[in-house]
């Protein structure tokens, strides 16, 4: 049994990650009355929807940019065309395998093996989504600060313990004396670092530019306006009717939830925070859950669906290792 499990440990999680998903969703739509959530979604305005989904498809192209210029920081070569590319395939994946970092995966993969920098291009990768993730919850912050009377006073608390979990994460990732305080007094510690690959990675993760970081940064916030942006256009489709501050606030919550790998693509995790977040300002629980289902349509699915073409036009060999792996 013993033997057997790092066989199967794999297949084990994925299907734990399957079943959270069927049994949020499950209690979630138990909660609202099916027909009333069918009459929500039908009566959508499709010219908001598809404004949603060109603001969606122009984001994918705003999150190339700050890799783009990640990457260039650590001297690794790649066209705005490519990563564009690869950040489509990635939702294609994202939708496909149980892993929460499925998509992040094949980008790290395909790039390491067309650069041959893999340290490099990993380290990219977390930066980008770290970047992303603090960029949003800065955001939040500054939304707080102008309507905190607005938000409930559990949800406020949550979003500025957030914002100071990730300034702390980010001192203690790219602090090198704290690195080398640590290795000095921790022998266990330094022989862990002294790993070729956890040395490189550690390196790069540690050598950005502020330039750079300023950079990404400034990206990231523009992207985030275009994610919100795409929530509000949703959230008029189907006519509701919310001050932009709980949107401000909302969708960063969201976004930091559905980092956590508990669930198959999300599902059942997303649609849980949309419907407790948007039901604390007096939205209808069906509409709530009408909110989540579209913005995992479009947000997701559609960025997904360009990322299959592309996955069939260059051919699906390139991407089956990082499944095999």
């Amino acid at each position: 049994m013993r033997n057997g499990w790092p066989k199967y440990k794999k297949q084990v999680f994925n299907a734990l990650r399957i079943l959270v998903s069927i049994v949020l969703i499950v209690l979630i739509v138990r909660s609202v009355d099916l027909a009333t959530l069918w009459n929500v979604l039908q009566s959508a305005d499709p010219w908001y929807l598809v404004a949603a989904l060109i603001v969606s498809m122009l984001g994918v192209v705003v999150r190339a940019v700050r890799w783009q210029i990640l990457l260039r920081d650590q001297a690794v070569s790649a066209s705005l065309g490519e990563l564009t590319i690869l950040w489509f395939v990635s939702f294609l994946f994202t939708n496909l395998l149980p892993s929460g970092i499925g998509g992040d995966a094949i980008k790290a993969y395909e790039l390491s093996r067309s650069t041959g920098q893999s340290a490099q291009v990993i380290s990219t990768v977390l930066v980008d989504r770290f970047m992303g993730l603090f960029a949003l919850q800065a955001i939040a912050l500054v939304a707080l600060l102008f309507s905190w009377w607005l938000i409930p006073s559990q949800i406020a608390i949550f979003t500025v313990v957030i914002f100071g979990v990730s300034l702390l994460v980010a001192w203690l990732i790219s602090s090198k004396p704290l690195w080398d305080g640590l290795a000095r007094r921790l022998p266990l510690f330094a022989r862990a670092r002294a790993i070729r690959p956890v040395h490189a990675l550690v390196s790069s993760l540690q050598s950005y530019s502020p330039g750079a970081l300023v950079r990404a940064f400034g990206v990231g916030v523009s992207f985030n306006i275009l994610l919100i942006t795409m929530n509000v256009l949703l959230g008029y489709a189907l006519r509701m009717d919310l001050p932009l501050a709980y949107y401000l606030v909302f969708v960063p919550i969201t976004s930091v939830v559905l980092i956590a790998p508990i669930s198959f693509a999300g599902l059942g995790v997303r649609e849980g925070a949309y419907v407790y977040l948007f039901t604390q300002a007096g939205t209808a629980q069906a509409v709530a859950l009408s909110l989540s289902l579209l913005v995992y349509v479009i947000g997701t699915v559609a960025p997904g669906v360009v990322g299959g073409v592309a996955y069939l036009l260059r051919g699906a060999h390139s991407y089956r290792a990082v499944e095999e792996k």
